[in-house]
C-alpha cells in the first residue's frame, strides 16, 4: 500500500473529524454578543465578533473582526483592539432589543 496515500487519508480524517467540529462549535460560541472592556473608552461594550471560529482554530486572535459594537456608529472607525483580548476577558452578554 502506498504510504503517502495513507498519510493523506489520516490527515483528511483529522481535518474532517477534529478541526471542522471544533471550528463550528467555536463559531457558534462567538457569533453571539460578548461583553468586553473597550480599550479606547474604558467602559464595557457589547460586541459581535466575526471570523472567530477560524481564528480560534488556528490559534490567531488577530484574525478576529468586530462586526457590531454598542459604541457604533459614533466610534465605527476605531482600531478594534478589543478583538485581541484574552478569552478570560470576554464575557457573555445579552443585548436588549436584539
Amino acid at each position: 500500500m502506498n504510504v503517502w496515500l495513507v498519510l493523506i487519508a489520516i490527515e483528511t480524517m483529522a481535518v474532517v473529524y477534529i478541526m471542522v467540529p471544533k471550528w463550528l462549535a467555536t463559531r457558534r460560541y462567538f457569533r453571539r454578543y460578548k461583553l468586553v472592556r473597550c480599550p479606547v473608552v474604558g467602559l464595557r461594550a457589547g460586541v459581535m465578533i466575526s471570523r472567530a471560529g477560524l481564528a480560534e482554530v488556528l490559534g490567531r486572535p488577530s484574525l478576529r473582526r468586530i462586526s457590531d459594537c454598542t459604541f457604533w456608529p459614533q466610534r465605527k472607525n476605531c482600531a478594534q483592539r478589543c478583538r485581541l483580548l484574552a478569552d478570560e476577558e470576554i464575557l457573555e452578554y445579552r443585548r436588549s432589543g436584539a
